[in-house]
C-alpha cells in the first residue's frame, strides 16, 4: 500500500511538472506569435502607405503628362517641341530685337528730316540768326534750298522778287534774263534762299579769289556750300554767293555786242546737246586757225583746263566774261590787254573734243548764257 501511494505520488508529481512546463512553454510561444502578428500587420500599414503615396504621385503626373508621353519615344517629341519652342521664342526675340533697332533708326531719321525742315524754315524768317552745330550739321547747303517760280500771267519780275522776299539783283544773279521787261506766263526762275547770286567756277579760280572779287569772307562762301577743302574746288561747280550782287547789270547787256570770233560757220548752238546743255556755241575751225578776242579786255587765265584742252578767259568789264577752248596754241598771258579781233589762239583739238573747232562761251555774273544774244549779227 505505503509503494503504491508512493508511486501515485510520483505520478502526480510528474503530472504536475509536465503540465507546468507546457504550460510555460505555451506562454513562451503565444507572445512571440503575437508579437509576429503585430509585426506582420504592421508592415501591412507601411506598404500600404507607401503604395497610396506612389498612387498620388503618378496620378499627379497623369495629369500634367499625358500618358502616353511616359514612354521614350515620346519623351524625344517632347524635348524635340520643347526645343523648338526655345528656337521660335529665341527667333523671335530676335525679330523684336531687331524690329526694335529699324524703329530706333526711323526714329532718328525723322528728327533730323523734322530738324532740317525746322531749320530752314529758320532761315528764311531770319537769316542772320544764330544756329547750333547740330542743325548746321544736318542743314542743306545753299544750293540744294533753291527753288522754282513758274511767271503767272500778269507778274513781273519786281512782283516776283517781292512775292519771296528778294530784289531784282538776286533774280539777275541766279537767272538768264535777256529782257527784264519782257517776261511770259511759264517761264521759270530760281529763287534763292538767301539774298545773292548763284556763280559758276571758271578755270584758275579758288574761293580765294571769289570771295576777293565780290568782297566775301572766304569763311562764309565755304559753310554756305558745304567746302571742307578750299583746294578741291572744281571748275563750272555752283556756289551760292550770299550778299553778293552781279557785276554785269541790265543796262550792260543792252550796250555790249561782241564781233564773230572767227568767220566760220556755227556747227552746234547753245542749249541741250547728248542730254546735257551746251553752254556755247561751236565754230568751224580747222587746225591751227586764228582766234580773235570777240571785244576789248584783260585776260584773267590762259592754260590748261579739264575738258576745255587749252583756253583763254577774258574779262571784258566786271561780270562779263568770255571763253575760247579746246586751242592748238595759247598766244596772250594772264594779266595781258587785249583789243577787240586781236588773235589770242589757235584753234585745235584738246580737251573733251571730237574734231579741230572753237568752243565758245559767254558768261555773265560767273554763269555761260546763248553767246547769240551779245554777238553783233
Amino acid at each position: 500500500m505505503r509503494r503504491r501511494e508512493r508511486l501515485t505520488g510520483f505520478f502526480i508529481i510528474f503530472i504536475l511538472l509536465t503540465f507546468s512546463a507546457y504550460s510555460n512553454s505555451m506562454n513562451v510561444g503565444g507572445r512571440a506569435g503575437i508579437a509576429d502578428r503585430q509585426l506582420s500587420k504592421t508592415g501591412q500599414r507601411t506598404n500600404r502607405q507607401q503604395m497610396r503615396v506612389l498612387s498620388n504621385s503618378e496620378q499627379k503626373l497623369n495629369a500634367s503628362v499625358p500618358e502616353q508621353s511616359l514612354q521614350p519615344e515620346n519623351k524625344l517629341d517632347l524635348e524635340s517641341d520643347q526645343t523648338s519652342s526655345l528656337d521660335s521664342e529665341r527667333k523671335s526675340n530676335s525679330l523684336d530685337i531687331d524690329q526694335t533697332k529699324e524703329n530706333r533708326k526711323q526714329n532718328i531719321k525723322a528728327e533730323r528730316e523734322d530738324k532740317k525742315i525746322f531749320t530752314e524754315q529758320r532761315a528764311e524768317n531770319n537769316p542772320d540768326q544764330q544756329q547750333t552745330a547740330f542743325e548746321k550739321r544736318y542743314e542743306p547747303e545753299l544750293i540744294d534750298q533753291v527753288k522754282v517760280h513758274k511767271v503767272r500771267s500778269g507778274e513781273t519780275l519786281w512782283d516776283i522778287a517781292h512775292q519771296h522776299g528778294l530784289n531784282i539783283d538776286s533774280l539777275i544773279g541766279a537767272n538768264n534774263i535777256s529782257n527784264m521787261n519782257s517776261i511770259k506766263p511759264g517761264q521759270e526762275f530760281k529763287i534763292l534762299p538767301v539774298k545773292g547770286i548763284i556763280y559758276r567756277v571758271s578755270p584758275g579760280e579758288s574761293v580765294a579769289s571769289i570771295a576777293r572779287k565780290f568782297n566775301l569772307k572766304t569763311e562764309t562762301i565755304m559753310e554756305d556750300n558745304n567746302l571742307e577743302d578750299a583746294s578741291k574746288l572744281k571748275i563750272d561747280q555752283k556756289l551760292v554767293l550770299r550778299g553778293a550782287k552781279p557785276e554785269f547789270s541790265y543796262q550792260d547787256r543792252l550796250d555790249q555786242k561782241f564781233m564773230y570770233p572767227i568767220n566760220t560757220r556755227i556747227t552746234s548752238y547753245y542749249g541741250p546737246r547728248w542730254g546735257r546743255v551746251h553752254e556755247g556755241l561751236d565754230f568751224a575751225a580747222p587746225m591751227g586757225s586764228p582766234i580773235r578776242a570777240v571785244s576789248s579786255g584783260r585776260v584773267v587765265y590762259s592754260g590748261w583746263a579739264t575738258g576745255y584742252g587749252y583756253v583763254v578767259i577774258i574779262e571784258h568789264q566786271k561780270g562779263l566774261r568770255t571763253l575760247y577752248a579746246h586751242n592748238s596754241k595759247l598766244l596772250v598771258s594772264v594779266g595781258e590787254s587785249v583789243g577787240r579781233g586781236e588773235v589770242i589762239s589757235r584753234s585745235g583739238n584738246t580737251g573733251n573734243s571730237t574734231g579741230p573747232h572753237l568752243h565758245l562761251e559767254v558768261q555773265v555774273n560767273g554763269r555761260p548764257e546763248n553767246p547769240l544774244n551779245y554777238i553783233n549779227k
